[in-house]
């Protein structure tokens, strides 16, 4: 993290005379003596704008939140940052394991390098004043060589710019993939995207005998809206939210949004659906009404969307409902999808439950937004949804009398890797705030049960009474 902060923050030639010798100060114990040196010459390259900038882009929330205020100001004026290929080369440092660095380094011949070490370090140690472009180039090649196409396209605007280089052809004889083929291009400007967020919390009453299809209120649901929100406009897009449409609202408010002008400039489009459904791969709407998967992705198309990627996150269950513990519910829905440029995401495999808390929101949600903010910026989308699948794997809960996991799965027609870009610092701070509050929120629901358990207690109550309370506290709240 230290390492990443002096790659970041020192501009221009300044990495290059000094960049290595504080690294070197951070490795040796010196934090302080690097940090004040680090204070200064940042405000001799980009002002303290720079810093902060910094600490935005490696995700060190808890020191920006620290100094809120000072970075509150710093959003209101229009001050140096940090540079953009800069940037771009800390996306590829963050974005390999040791391991992988290591072999990419070792194609480099002449550079000097040291086995183990960090690769924003390595590339700073074989600096010299006048070669960033010439060292950028060669690690751009590098990247190529070794199939990395995803972290090499974000070098790619930048080695344009650059003095000419050897060819790749002749540094690594072999067929290299171009890059850009790989990888859908990236945003230009606010909003990157666009989030659709459909929450169907409530359902109407049954229409006779034959409508019996049980339909519960998705407690819980609005943590997860609120989670995505915050989630997404990390990453830029513009979020709009749709609650409880029926089958006429559905059709209405897409026929509108196919002719929205903001289709045409934003890079992907984003749709968030959380309700039941049922086996028979249908999804009921606030009315009662049932659409599919397919019908609702050919609702969302529009001709402002080609070779665009759109993206589908489904939370709901894909089989069978089975009996609710307390403070847990089911939904049901599953997925098919046969067109380009397209991923869709549900909850969990075919014929399984996905479990979502009353208090807490649904595991495939909260895993899916933590995912997406550790790594969406670093790695392509079906990267981040493996992690989300390997934190979901490790969930383990109780239901029914005995033990249940969750497995998310993906139906994905992409013909290019999907990379999400963090957004700029004013859209991003939205996004803090609304997690922020969130987590808050949660906070005190804890403390709420906390409180109840100990009241219960000291009443002498029994389970049954303790149950009761925080069900009556959660209802109250």
């Amino acid at each position: 993290m230290a390492m990443s902060i002096v790659f970041l923050a020192l501009q221009g030639n300044l990495l290059a005379r000094h960049g290595y010798k504080l690294s070197q100060y951070l490795c040796g114990g010196q934090e302080k003596e690097a940090f004040d040196q680090l204070v200064e010459l940042s405000e001799e390259g980009g002002g303290e704008g720079v810093l902060v900038e910094a600490l935005y882009i490696i995700g060190r929330y808890d020191i920006l939140e620290a100094v809120n205020a000072a970075l509150h100001q710093f959003f209101k004026r229009e001050r140096g940052g940090v540079e953009p290929d800069r940037k771009a080369m800390y996306f590829v440092c963050a974005g390999m394991a040791q391991e992988q660095a290591d072999v990419l380094i070792s194609r480099l011949r002449d550079w000097y390098s040291e086995t183990g070490r960090p690769l924003e370090e390595t590339f700073v140690r074989n600096l010299t004043e006048g070669n960033y472009h010439l060292r950028l180039g060669q690690l751009h090649q590098a990247l190529l060589a070794e199939e990395q196409t995803s972290l090499a396209s974000c070098l790619q605007p930048f080695i344009l710019r650059s003095p000419s280089l050897p060819s790749a052809s002749k540094l690594f004889p072999m067929n290299l993939p171009a890059c850009q083929e790989d990888m859908y291009p990236l945003p230009t400007g606010y909003p990157h995207g666009l989030c659709v967020i459909i929450n169907i919390k409530n359902f109407m009453k049954p229409r006779g005998m034959e409508d019996n299809f049980p339909l519960m209120e998705r407690h819980g649901s609005d943590i997860d809206k609120e989670r995505l929100t915050g989630t997404f406009k990390l990453f830029g897009f513009h979020v709009l939210h749709f609650d409880n449409p029926d089958h006429q609202q559905l059709h209405n408010y897409f026929r509108c949004l196919r002719m929205d002008a903001r289709l045409a400039v934003v890079a992907c489009l984003a749709v968030c659906l959380m309700t039941h459904g049922d086996e028979n791969d249908h999804i009921y709407l606030h009315d009662r009404s049932c659409i599919s998967i397919t019908d609702l992705r050919k609702l969302c198309f529009s001709q402002a969307l080609l070779n665009k990627p759109r993206l589908y996150f489904i939370q709901a269950c894909r089989g069978e409902e089975a009996l609710r513990p307390i403070l847990l519910q089911q939904d049901n829905c599953t997925v098919t999808h046969a067109e380009s440029d397209c991923l869709i995401s549900a909850a969990t495999v075919k014929g399984y439950t996905a479990v979502r808390s009353q208090t807490e929101g649904s595991w495939y949600i909260t895993d899916l937004c933590q995912a997406l903010q550790e790594y969406g910026h670093i790695i392509p989308i079906k990267s981040v949804l493996q992690k989300t699948r390997q934190s979901l794997k490790s969930r383990v809960g109780s239901m029914n009398s005995g033990f249940i996991t969750q497995l998310s799965e993906e139906k994905v027609t992409l013909t290019r890797d999907v990379q999400l870009v963090r957004a700029e610092e004013e859209h991003f701070l939205e996004g803090i705030v609304i997690l922020a509050q969130l987590e808050l929120m949660e906070k005190l629901i804890e403390e709420t049960q906390e409180e109840a358990f100990e009241d219960t207690l000291e009443s002498g109550g029994s389970l049954e009474s303790i149950l009761s309370n925080l069900i009556a506290r959660f209802e109250l709240s």
